[in-house]
């Protein structure tokens, strides 16, 4: 595997997006080879802080939403 493609393929691997081959190529090599394993931790710790920065919209910008998607549906109709 190229670097360029092992860096690709660790990404699909945390993600769950990798064909099954390639994670069991993927989960060997980091067995094998520490600083594969070594970048499997590192992009693990960069996608939960990552995932740590997700933000869900208040209930109030939701009503808000709402609010201008029911109003302009009544104008297109008018």
């Amino acid at each position: 595997m190229s670097k360029t493609s092992t860096n690709l393929d660790i990404v699909k691997y945390i993600y769950n997006e990798l064909e099954e081959s390639n994670k069991n190529k993927i989960t060997i090599l980091s067995l094998l080879d520490t600083k594969t394993k070594s970048q499997i931790e590192s992009f693990s710790e960069i996608k939960t802080s990552l995932d740590n920065f997700f933000v869900e919209p208040s209930e109030e910008t939701i009503n808000k939403i709402k609010a201008y998607s029911l109003k302009s549906k009544g104008e297109c109709f008018v």
